[in-house]
């Protein structure tokens, strides 16, 4: 599968695995005409693969690694190096991730064992020469409980500052971070992406999704101590229904910890983050254990809060 900053992996029922690229681009000013405004916003620079492997039961057979590429007004979004400000700033990444908008998309061929081998490569810059579709730094994804493992929401974490974020023209290029909907048919190697959540200052820095049942999907957000300053605001779980009102409702608001707050005191950064989120009823078929439609009432729920104490959370029914 490549050397690559992969974050995270899921795999569907037919054995293909899809993996998430949470790599940082370069820096750019927010401000492109000014050279003294901050350079924290970044050139999208990650990639959502699927690798097919020639046996499920034994990857070390091989496979061939793609990766997805999205074409606004017909032509491929992709990444050019000699260019970050352009690409940041771009007129495809507008569309991208404007609201109401669904565009084509297909899997392009970034490695295949059999003509390429088994020697390591870079995945990231084997699926920028492929043509493939760069974003802020996808942290996660997650297959639509009842969709038959045809849809994922995949969600990029953006810049994770506020100085990016602020900026109209970067906000509305997913600064503040974002989740998308993909949709493919089976082994159909084209489907469609569309933006289904634009984050802004109140929810941002999506980093693990999990869907609670067939309409209710979750994300987890992880701001780092630089936004939490800059914001005075730290990290929630975030409750979206997917049906169409994407009108988020707070799950649950997360603190600092007793070892993280001293953090703060100590050396100013006390970072905890909502991660590691998980819904499930245990059912350990390759049907049950994603993708299935299921019921939050015969599930169990789990969280981690990452850093400080580490402590990993189950919520429970009140009623």
């Amino acid at each position: 599968m490549g050397n690559a900053a992969y974050e995270g992996i899921h795999p569907d029922d037919r054995g293909n695995l899809y993996l998430a690229e949470d790599a940082s681009g370069a820096a750019v000013h927010v401000i492109p005409s000014d050279p003294h405004s901050p350079s924290t916003a970044h050139q999208p620079n990650s990639f959502v693969y699927k690798f097919v492997p020639f046996n499920t039961a034994d990857l070390s057979e091989g496979g061939q690694l793609y990766a997805l590429q999205v074409s606004i007004s017909g032509t491929p979004l992709t990444f050019h190096a000699a260019d970050p400000v352009g690409d940041t700033f771009s007129e495809g990444q507008l569309l991208l991730h404007t609201p109401g908008t669904s565009w084509p998309s297909q899997w392009v061929l970034v490695h295949d064992t059999v003509t390429q081998g088994f020697a390591a490569f870079n995945a990231n810059a084997a699926a920028k020469a492929a043509g493939a579709t760069p974003f802020k730094r996808p942290e996660n994804l997650q297959f639509l409980p009842g969709s038959g493992f045809n849809v994922f929401y995949f969600c990029p974490t953006g810049d994770t500052d506020a100085l990016a974020g602020q900026q109209d023209a970067l906000a509305m290029r997913g600064a503040w971070g974002s989740i998308f909907r993909v949709e493919f048919s089976g082994d159909n190697p084209y489907g469609e992406t569309s933006i289904f959540f634009r984050g802004d200052a109140d929810h941002a820095s999506f980093d693990n999704l999990a869907f609670a049942d067939t309409q209710t999907l979750l994300a987890t957000e992880d701001r780092g101590d630089g936004l939490h300053t800059q914001l005075n605001r730290l990290d929630s779980v975030w409750a979206f229904d997917v049906r169409g009102d994407v009108n988020p409702r707070r799950l649950l608001a997360l603190g600092r910890d007793a070892v993280a707050t001293q953090d703060v005191a100590q050396n100013g950064e006390g970072d905890n983050e909502p991660t590691g989120l998980l819904v499930s009823d245990g059912d350990p078929s390759p049907h049950q254990l994603l993708g299935k439609p299921g019921s939050p009432n015969a599930a169990r729920w789990f969280f981690t809060q990452q850093h400080g104490m580490n402590q990993t959370f189950e919520i429970l029914a009140t009623r």
